[in-house]
């Protein structure tokens, strides 16, 4: 669905993504984790054509992506932001539905649409008419990937979707995710920092460190049959709070 290769990325002369291969599996879900500054949110956003590489090529739909066909690209793939993205100016209704009448989808498809993802996401109709203001953190994410899956996308792209919630809404929204990941089959790309979210919701996860890839495989084999030092070191410092924690209460 979604192939890297030979990708490389420079900022002001330093080198974030380095001579990086990757295939990205149809309909699963594979999350990019790593430290802050591992280069998994550029990567990210090269695959979807927000920034270009400076050498290698990305292919979606066995495409390669373009300047020019990075627009029609753009209309086949979902896109969720850190803090959901939304337009103030719009109601939440019509921050979902922006797309779909840029692309002059009939009234009465883009009114069923909306139904079929209120229900879908567990989102009241009665939140469409407010603007993002007037949202929880968690509404905003759910209005957020209600305007992504609008235009029933093959691909999703989310980046770091829940790392604005509190804890409370954090695992409410990561549950709901996840079955709809499993009820919609897409191919998902998910940037998170957290590895009980990958773990939770990655049916791949790909384990980043200074624009390059340590190891791409199942949280098991992550586990198991770490292939650098770093894997094992990444897991264990987030499972070290939590075990603190249980000292604690018992």
């Amino acid at each position: 669905m979604i192939k890297l290769d030979h990708i490389r990325k420079i900022f002001d002369g330093n080198e974030v993504i380095h001579d990086l291969s990757l295939d990205i599996p149809d309909q699963k879900t594979v999350v990019l984790i790593g430290p802050s500054g591992c280069g998994k949110s550029t990567l990210l956003r090269l695959m979807i054509g927000l920034l270009w590489p400076d050498k290698g090529s990305i292919s979606l739909f066995r495409k390669t992506l373009t300047r020019e066909n990075a627009e029609l690209l753009r209309q086949q793939v979902g896109f969720v932001l850190q803090d959901g993205g939304l337009f103030p100016h719009l109601t939440a209704a019509q921050n979902i539905s922006l797309m779909a009448k840029y692309l002059n989808r009939p009234i009465e498809w883009i009114e069923g649409r909306l139904i079929e993802l209120c229900e879908l996401t567990h989102l009241s109709r009665s939140i469409l008419d407010r603007y993002p203001r007037q949202l929880s953190g968690g509404q905003v994410q759910r209005v957020a990937l209600m305007r992504a899956l609008m235009l029933d996308p093959e691909i999703l792209f989310l980046d770091e979707p829940l790392g604005a919630l509190d804890p409370l809404h954090r695992v409410g929204l990561q549950e709901d995710m996840k079955a709809i990941f499993n009820r919609l089959g897409k191919t998902v790309v998910m940037v998170t920092h957290d590895m009980g979210e990958a773990a939770s919701l990655g049916d791949l996860i790909v384990m980043m460190r200074g624009g390059h890839i340590l190891q791409h495989d199942t949280l098991s084999n992550l586990s198991a049959n770490p292939s650098d030092p770093f894997v094992t070191e990444f897991i264990n410092a987030q499972r070290k709070p939590w075990r603190h924690l249980e000292d604690q209460i018992q």
